[in-house]
């Protein structure tokens, strides 16, 4: 008895392989927009996140000092030698640091200077306006600014969007809220 077994083998073809190859390529291509997308709005959260931190540590700091922020305050340590750094009076409520570092910013800020975010000392006591020179200001902002228009920490640059548009900051405004904008207007 002849028993023959029929054993076929399977083979694929070069060209079936790089058909094959050709459409993985495709998806990838297809899918890593995406994927980089979902990382920079990940990246948007944790910034906005770091600065809700921020502004919370900053109301309890006003709450334990009669609604009075420091003045005379920095966020980057080579600003002004005579500024206090903000990272330190807030060290108290804060004891992460890397809540001042934007996950998008690429530019070495926080290494050097120790912060990402820019308190902004310039619009609260410039020389000339009512609060220069004092050693604390209240919480309420002065002139025709309402809490939820008056920037206290913002993006130290345009770190958020596509390569090529027009990017935005975050913001954190002296009512404590957190908002991405495009520009920021000072009063």
């Amino acid at each position: 008895m002849n028993m023959c077994r029929n054993t076929t083998k399977f083979n694929f073809t070069i060209v079936e392989l790089l058909v094959v190859i050709g459409v993985i390529a495709i998806l990838a291509g297809l899918l890593l927009p995406a994927f980089t997308k979902a990382k920079g709005s990940g990246n948007r959260a944790q910034c906005i996140n770091n600065l809700s931190q921020i502004g919370k540590a900053l109301e309890m700091y006003a709450q334990d000092n009669d609604g009075y922020f420091p003045g005379g305050c920095t966020s980057q340590k080579l600003t002004d030698a005579a500024r206090i750094p903000v990272q330190g009076l807030l060290s108290a409520y804060l004891r992460n640091n890397d809540l001042y570092k934007c996950p998008d910013e690429r530019e070495g800020l926080f290494e050097a200077e120790g912060s990402s975010y820019i308190w902004n000392w310039l619009q609260i006591d410039l020389p000339g306006n009512e609060r220069s020179g004092q050693s604390k200001y209240s919480v309420v902002p002065f002139g025709e600014a309402t809490a939820s228009s008056f920037p206290v920490m913002i993006d130290a640059g345009s770190y958020h969007g596509k390569s090529g548009e027009k990017r935005s900051i975050n913001v954190l405004f002296a009512d404590w809220s957190v908002n991405t904008a495009g520009e920021i207007k000072f009063l």
